[in-house]
């Protein structure tokens, strides 16, 4: 037993691949794109392997026109009229062989496999299950079949118990949006020795499916002693040197402290160190903030040129699990070794479906400390007391929270920072004032 690869972006790295030979059900109710994950699954191996589809269908005219964008040229079609499917299960199976063994086919499809012996009672159909089971074992091949069945259907239906590996895939109409979901309900023989029992989200594009794995997030061992400048010279003093690398550290504060230009100057810091970056953000565009950066002198726009700084960012709605692998394919790219992730608070805004905000924060920050990232995220808050961070549902979440507040003194508002925690870490435990200049974030008086 050998495996191949699924031909579905994100796949294999749930599934680590079919393994060949092996019978994989494809199940769902109309319109969830089970056609469209076979026909990709397909296509994906033309170059490598003899390929065969098998649509039942009232016409074979009708299903090549509706169909055709989403195939490869090269893979060899045999439709099967439904009608006899219905009247003479026995001789389309005899057919459905003869085609096989003809066409020598290693990647096969049959699509939808729930219409052939439908008119037989249980225990007949049953046992014609059984005879395709016995079938497809000596095709030495992956096959797939379609199912038109409900979450329920799947653990009554007699093909459940023959194939090696279910697939199920669903979604949910929502006013402007539709999520759509995969669930593996049995899987053998995968490199993988437990899949989560979890529901994955996928989507569907131009590009073709997409499924969303789990982030890494093996956790490795944080050397103190590696420090990572914020850009800040005399909050680095107070913290021995800087943030330890791969924390996470939570910068919140009021409307106007500096939030994002905190995280901007962190960013442009470990770009003048030649260590690649990447920002995320919801409320201002990229273009906005390279404008923000330059007015302190930081020229962001010059370091995207070069390739070492990416953007991730969205106007459009989008699941949570979709972002998260957005920002893995970003800090991958360019071997990231920093993030600025600018407004927790503003997430709710863009996300669809069941919003977690722990869970997501959590997954990113274990990702993080899985690809050796350290990361800066700014939250919002009306007052940066203590009790008031207290109330950023992640910050119980962070290794280290660094709080910017505005106060009112003898009519004129100062600006305060004051670091909460930074674990590990002999800091400073009083309260400074620092004001925004032309260059960025200055802390005043003695650094100790």
């Amino acid at each position: 037993m050998m495996l191949r690869p699924t031909g579905i972006a994100g796949l294999d790295e749930i599934l680590g691949g079919f393994s060949k030979p092996s019978t994989i059900l494809i199940a769902g109710t109309a319109g969830v794109g089970k056609t469209m994950l076979v026909l990709e699954s397909l296509s994906s191996v033309t170059d490598k392997e003899s390929t065969l589809y098998l649509p039942i269908t009232t016409s074979g005219n009708s299903f090549k026109h509706a169909n055709s964008s989403f195939m490869h040229e090269s893979i060899a079609v045999h439709p099967i009229e439904r009608l006899s499917v219905e009247r003479d299960p026995l001789s389309v199976l005899i057919d459905i062989g003869n085609v096989v063994a003809t066409s020598q086919a290693t990647r096969i499809a049959i699509d939808p496999i729930t219409p052939l012996g439908s008119a037989f009672s249980e225990q007949e159909r049953h046992r014609f299950m059984g005879t395709i089971d016995s079938m497809t074992r000596e095709w030495d091949a992956i096959t797939l079949f379609t199912g038109e069945l409900t979450g329920n259907e799947i653990h009554t239906s007699s093909i459940s118990h023959f194939v090696d590996e279910i697939l199920y895939l669903s979604y949910e109409n929502h006013t402007r949006y539709i999520s759509r979901n995969l669930r593996i309900f049995k899987t053998t023989g995968t490199t993988n020795n437990h899949i989560p029992p979890k529901i994955y989200t996928f989507n569907i594009s131009k590009d073709g499916i997409r499924v969303f794995p789990n982030l890494e997030n093996k956790i490795t061992h944080t050397d103190l002693f590696t420090r990572i400048p914020t850009g800040i010279l005399r909050l680095d003093a107070m913290i021995e040197g800087g943030i330890p690398e791969t924390y996470s550290t939570l910068v919140a504060g009021s409307s106007g402290t500096g939030k994002t230009i905190f995280g901007l100057e962190f960013i442009h810091e470990s770009l003048k160190n030649n260590k690649p970056a990447v920002i995320i953000s919801f409320n201002e565009s990229p273009d906005q903030l390279i404008a923000e950066a330059s007015r302190f002198g930081w020229d962001l726009h010059r370091y995207v040129t070069d390739g070492i700084l990416k953007f991730v960012y969205t106007t459009d709605r989008i699941h949570p699990d979709e972002h998260l692998w957005h920002i893995r394919e970003a800090v991958e790219s360019i071997n990231a070794q920093s993030v600025l992730f600018d407004g927790i608070s503003g997430m709710e805004t863009i996300f669809y479906g069941s919003v977690q905000v722990e869970t997501y924060i959590h997954s990113l920050i274990g990702y993080f400390k899985h690809a050796r990232v350290t990361s800066i995220f700014t939250s919002g808050t009306e007052h940066a007391t203590t009790s008031r961070i207290a109330d950023v549902g992640v910050s119980f979440l962070m290794d280290g929270i660094i709080s910017l507040d505005n106060t009112m003194n003898a009519g004129e508002i100062t600006k305060n920072l004051r670091i909460v925690k930074l674990r590990g870490t002999n800091h400073s435990r009083a309260i400074h004032e620092y004001t925004i200049t032309d260059h960025g974030i200055n802390i005043r008086g003695d650094e100790n």
